[in-house]
């Protein structure tokens, strides 16, 4: 299908920008407004989920202005009041009233400042905007709304999501969305402290007695979404250490049956154990079947429990070494600890930066990134954007800001002669649709989601 080329956002309303667009080099803003791009990372309801949530402000907080309105100062108890799911849009404003001037300039709160107003004509949140910001979105919230916040206004290509509501017992999802939502495989659960077997093989059919028969349930969901997925996904920086060793079969299969069939209690090292043997299972599957490795690096959503022990970028380095077939992307730049991910993509030639949520992090950090990755480097290594969202409307501002923070970086490369402006608008389009088509074989994984094949049985999978 083609796509009428257009600017993103339209021309009338180009003033929603998180920089002024006289500090850019014409040629290279407009050949990046224009750009169609690839998001590489959002957590995205499908459009049936969204039509039935309330209409308030939860879900513009939830990703993740919340966490900065919360650490500013809002109480506990109003805290929990904000997410009860009876309150209307109208008492979460008053609740959160007297923190918003506090933190409306940080990138969560830009992004939904940009987005309202590009969306829905409203400026800002007042006591007099909000009635009318929560009565256009009802009125847009009807069947096509994904397609018209993602594809016509943010002018995304498509989503890669990662979908933390797949069925209990699987390990991805189905889509409404074909085309547009292309999908992980979601690795992270088995590398979690309260893992169990049984939603495995209840879901898989398969009994498991072993180690050996959870092999054969792991290779149950490699067969059955290896061909449609376009990458497995691994964010277990969140409760467990990034430095994953490789323990053998002959360790790990008395701990495993210790640990999750006789049910014995195990020490932290042990149940470790397990976990490293997972997840090396897991990206030798991936070489087989040629998906990259997402990887979870650096801040943690959320506030007040963070340990920044946990996602290092550089305990990831033995699986560089140990899998140079495996082709690694490092999630969220590993903010804060960033430039080691340049040092290790610099490094590494299996080893790609993904910006995904960290311009909405930090939007100057981000911009330090991209500047180091100018001059670091190669250009076919880094990926420029992904929002990171479960609510679509987001987007939009997340989006802008990278086009904006890359669009600077870019200008100012031109202006200083080192770079020219055909390579300015090549550099764009690799980092912001190029590399992230070719990494992740989005037109291949496109055709096998438009072939309409059904998933595999177990006993197929097993088969083959």
């Amino acid at each position: 299908m083609t796509t009428k080329r257009k600017k993103y956002p339209a021309g009338k309303r180009a003033a929603t920008r998180w920089l002024n667009s006289k500090i850019l080099v014409p040629e290279v803003r407009d050949a990046i407004d224009t750009l169609r791009i690839v998001d590489t990372h959002e957590h995205l309801d499908e459009e049936a989920t969204r039509l039935r949530q309330p209409n308030n402000l939860t879900r513009l907080f939830k990703f993740y202005a919340f966490d900065d309105v919360a650490t500013a100062g809002l109480s506990p108890e109003a805290q929990q009041r904000f997410y009860d799911p009876e309150v209307s849009g109208q008492e979460q404003w008053k609740l959160i009233r007297s923190i918003w001037p506090f933190v409306r300039h940080t990138g969560y709160c830009q992004a939904i400042r940009l987005s309202i107003k590009e969306l829905y004509g409203i400026d800002d949140l007042r006591d007099d905007t909000i009635e009318p910001l929560l009565e256009r979105i009802a009125r847009r919230n009807r069947p096509g709304v994904l397609r018209w916040i993602l594809e016509d206004v943010c002018g995304i290509e498509c989503c890669l999501v990662n979908a933390i509501d797949a069925p209990p017992g699987d390990l991805c999802r189905t889509t409404a969305h074909p085309g547009l939502f292309l999908f992980d495989l979601g690795v992270a659960p088995l590398c979690a402290n309260d893992l169990k077997v049984e939603p495995y093989e209840k879901f898989s059919g398969i009994a498991c007695h072993n180690l050996a028969d959870w092999k054969r349930i792991l290779d149950f969901y490699f067969t059955r979404w290896g061909g449609q997925v376009v990458a497995i996904k691994n964010q277990c920086a969140y409760w467990r250490t990034l430095k994953f060793d490789d323990v053998p079969e002959s360790e790990a299969a008395p701990l495993f049956e210790k640990w999750l069939l006789r049910k014995e209690a195990v020490t932290g090292a042990e149940r470790k154990a397990v976990q490293d043997f997972n997840f090396h299972y897991c990206i030798r599957r991936a070489i087989d079947l040629n998906l990259p490795v997402k990887i979870h690096t650096g801040y943690h959503a959320g506030q007040g429990y963070m340990d920044m022990s946990l996602f290092q970028p550089k305990d990831l380095a033995n699986l560089f070494r140990q899998y140079p077939r495996a082709r690694f992307d490092l999630f969220h730049i590993g903010y804060p600890e960033h430039l080691d991910v340049v040092a290790l993509v610099k490094q590494y030639g299996n080893v790609w930066a993904d910006l995904c949520w960290t311009w909405i992090i930090d939007p100057q950090a981000s911009l330090q990134f991209v500047r180091h990755a100018l001059s670091a480097l190669p250009s076919n290594k880094m990926f420029g954007f992904g929002g990171d969202y479960g609510f679509a409307d987001v987007a939009y501002g997340h989006s802008r800001i990278a086009r904006d923070g890359i669009a600077l970086a870019l200008s100012e490369a031109v202006r200083e002669g080192r770079l020219t402006r055909a390579d300015a608008k090549a550099v764009a389009r690799r980092w912001l649709r190029e590399n992230a088509m070719e990494f992740y074989r989005i037109q291949e994984k496109r055709a096998v989601q438009a072939s309409g094949q059904p998933a595999p049985s177990a006993e197929a999978s097993l088969r083959a």
